[in-house]
């Protein structure tokens, strides 16, 4: 007897970013199978051969087989360009060699963060976790894009910028390694409602910096869309804190006439949706 979530009934969807790696598989009726969870998979951070094996330990966790009819789709940070899609590509079939015939669609974690927010309609996505970075398409279809990187200092506004500006301030004890510099923002965001001064400084420099990285897309996007909407993710966005109220003001202040709106869905639901086509 055939299992029912066998075969073409089920899609995958990973969210990869620099300090997690999340995967969800959905059947026929986009009921959920599984889900699972693994460290980050940022080839500009861990390499190829560890980001392919982080996805396939996501995957993996949520219990569902891959086969020529399963559909995947992977978005991932850092897989900006074709050649760095073909070598994840290589690295994960070099792993799972089952992968080769599955229907797989590798784009970057905006795109999917992007459907997350607006189901294929235009608008705005920032993201800011570990790394920070600002993509949109517009009603035509035609993509603007904004990298952390590509900024005068690495990732603006993100969980790396906030712990670096922290520890160059002595606010906490050093940290080695992007990841940890990171995880330190949960601690300057707790001692800022607090009161701290030095954290509260770093919130409001770093939001500025987060709605500088968001105006080298905005301006372009809103001559084609005079009612531009922005959609809020990554880790350190999502949740309700003192600097995601930093962060909605600072946009404000900088974009006139933006909407802000909520993600619909999970990164990696809408990527389990891609899959499906």
């Amino acid at each position: 007897m055939s299992n029912p979530q066998s075969s073409s009934s089920i899609s995958i969807g990973v969210d990869g970013g620099g300090t997690s790696t999340r995967a969800i598989a959905i059947g026929a009726t986009a009921s959920v199978i599984g889900t699972g969870q693994a460290p980050g998979c940022n080839p500009n951070n861990v390499g190829y051969p560890l980001a392919a094996s982080h996805i396939l330990q996501a995957i993996q966790a949520t219990g569902a087989p891959i086969t020529p009819a399963t559909s995947l789709c992977l978005g991932i940070a850092g897989l900006a360009t074709a050649v760095q899609r073909q070598k994840l590509r290589q690295h994960l079939t070099s792993i799972h060699p089952d992968i080769a015939d599955a229907k797989l669609i590798l784009t970057h974690d905006l795109e999917i963060a992007h459907y997350a927010a607006f189901a294929g309609q235009p608008g705005i996505v920032l993201v800011a976790g570990t790394g920070s970075a600002c993509f949109a398409k517009d009603p035509s279809g035609k993509a603007y894009r904004a990298s952390g990187r590509d900024f005068h200092y690495d990732d603006p506004g993100s969980g790396y910028a906030i712990g670096k500006r922290a520890m160059d301030a002595q606010l906490l004890p050093p940290a080695e390694g992007r990841a940890a510099i990171a995880a330190l923002a949960p601690r300057i965001i707790e001692l800022a409602k607090e009161g701290n001064a030095k954290a509260l400084e770093t919130l409001r420099l770093e939001a500025e910096q987060l709605a500088k990285l968001a105006q080298q897309v905005y301006y372009d996007y809103a001559q084609s869309a005079p009612s531009p909407i922005l959609a809020l993710t990554g880790s350190i966005l999502t949740t309700p804190s003192l600097y995601r109220e930093t962060v909605h003001q600072s946009l404000r202040d900088a974009l006139p006439g933006l909407k802000l709106v909520e993600l619909s869905t999970s990164p990696a639901q809408a990527a389990a949706q891609m899959a499906r086509g």
